[in-house]
């Protein structure tokens, strides 16, 4: 490409860039933008990261939205040095639950809400939310009905509350039955009232009885046999034959028998030995409940043979409970061990090889496209040779997309720290002191705005990219950019 129709197409992509960005755009081009700027934003000092990111979102308020999470340098920034607009910009896309956790700890209304509304929140983030502001959680677009329901079974007394709260999910009689036991053991009556009270409906059959039961004087005996119907032996074994004649094939059966085990019964192993002894029990039921680990051996021996155990004779041993393995996340795969640098390609054996190869052709990310093409992996392996320091290298790549972009991704930034004998730690090093000596001071908002529409076709190098952002919002002299 001659210079006057490179310089053509680069005020075509400046011009562009006055407007305002992503109303032509598809979803994916808008998702491969932000996925660009992130990246940039990783090679920038850090504390201009929050103002270039701000500026971004104003223009795009779903900019962290891009089917993962930025890299940990920038949310690390946004949750430190970010104002609320930006938090909360992140609080509605963010995966990871340690950063979701750290955006919660900040307690501000804004950020609380969108989280409430963040489709990716892990359990635990749920369940802070839910004991802070149980209706506004429950009025969250974000829902996950596992959530749910384990919170509903959980042995703390609030998030239990918290989770009765929330009216939505179609869940099993046992388990909202399950969480009014719970809130009574542990706050009595007066708390049973005090939350049937702030009930949003009483649609749950479970729920309208102990709103029920609390209307009478003495409320005891009510939640008694409430609890007694939904959570009772006498419950389970109904449940238990209801699912054997429901369906003659055997696998079906056991399927649907395990299913119901699992719900949280209150089990009275006395009741279960005198319905085996009754043949009241089919027995797929009871082997399943003899292999649970808080069967008592003596009903073992019942339901195993159908009669009592004789005495003097031993009992089995009860099953020990399967005790899970701890997770061990994998090996990294980010950096690979130290290796000899490896094929030049188009760059030659010698810098000034390099160096016309650079100023007279694009650098490519890789070679699919096309395998004559120079790469970025020419580039570091002429870096990791000693033909060419990465300081003469970065203002001669162009695209600037291509090489902000894969130095300044996820394993981009880890490999200055795992592997700083790389080139394309080297490249990443650079690329940010460029930009550093660019945005020294806090730059103008117009400048990281103007990024937006240009860097991800800009066909120049990234001090061109540079300048020409400078040259639209001409609001101060700029440093040096060699």
């Amino acid at each position: 490409m001659t210079a006057a129709p490179q310089e053509q197409v680069q005020e075509q992509a400046l011009g562009q860039g006055q407007g305002q960005p992503g109303g032509e755009l598809t979803q994916t081009e808008r998702m491969t933008v932000r996925f660009h700027l992130t990246c940039l934003a990783t090679l920038l000092p850090y504390h201009q990261r929050p103002d270039a990111l701000d500026a971004w979102v104003g223009l795009d308020p779903a900019f962290f939205f891009m089917g993962f999470d930025p890299p940990t340098p920038v949310t690390e920034a946004v949750v430190r040095l970010g104002g609320t607009r930006l938090r909360a910009a992140l609080a509605l896309t963010v995966g990871s639950g340690d950063t979701q956790r750290a955006l919660f700890a900040l307690d501000e209304p804004e950020i609380d809400a969108a989280l409430r509304d963040n489709h990716r929140l892990d359990y635990e983030t749920v369940c802070l939310l839910r004991v802070r502001d149980p209706h506004a959680t429950a009025a969250g677009r974000s829902y996950h009905p596992g959530h749910h329901r384990r919170a509903l079974l959980s042995a703390d007394p609030e998030l239990a509350a918290a989770a009765l709260l929330d009216p939505r999910g179609d869940m099993r009689p046992t388990v909202r039955a399950a969480a009014w036991a719970t809130v009574r053991a542990a706050g009595g009556t007066a708390r049973v009232r005090e939350l049937a009270a702030a009930l949003p409906g009483h649609d749950d059959p479970v729920d309208a009885e102990v709103v029920a039961a609390c209307a009478e004087a003495e409320p005891e005996p009510f939640l008694d046999t409430a609890a007694e119907r939904h959570l009772g032996t006498g419950a389970l074994l109904r449940r238990l034959r209801t699912a054997h004649r429901a369906d003659h094939q055997p696998w079906r059966a056991r399927r649907a028998m395990q299913s119901i085990l699992a719900e949280p019964y209150r089990i009275d192993w006395r009741l279960v030995a005198a319905a085996r002894l009754g043949c009241r029990l089919p027995r797929t039921a009871a082997e399943l409940l003899r292999s649970r680990p808080d069967c008592p051996p003596e009903v073992a021996v019942v339901l195993r043979t159908g009669r009592p155990a004789r005495p003097g004779r031993p009992l089995p041993p009860a099953p020990e409970p399967a005790v899970p393995e701890p997770y061990r996340p994998p090996r990294s795969h980010w950096v690979p061990e130290w290796q000899p640098p490896g094929d030049t390609g188009p760059f030659g054996d010698s810098a000034e090889a390099a160096r016309h190869a650079l100023r007279t052709m694009p650098v490519a990310f890789d070679a699919r496209t096309d395998p004559a093409a120079a790469t970025l992996a020419h580039l570091a392996a002429v870096i990791e040779r000693g033909q060419l320091p990465a300081s003469a290298a970065v203002p001669l790549v162009r695209p600037a997309s291509v090489l902000t972009s894969w130095v300044g991704q996820a394993s981009g930034w880890a490999d200055v720290s795992r592997a700083a004998w790389s080139g394309r730690a080297a490249l990443h090093v650079e690329t940010a002191a460029l930009l550093a000596r660019w945005a020294a001071g806090r730059g103008p908002a117009g400048r990281w705005a103007a990024l937006y529409p240009l860097l991800r076709h800009y066909p120049g190098t990234l001090p061109e990219l540079l300048a020409a952002v400078s040259a639209a919002h001409p609001d101060r002299a700029d440093p040096s950019l060699s």
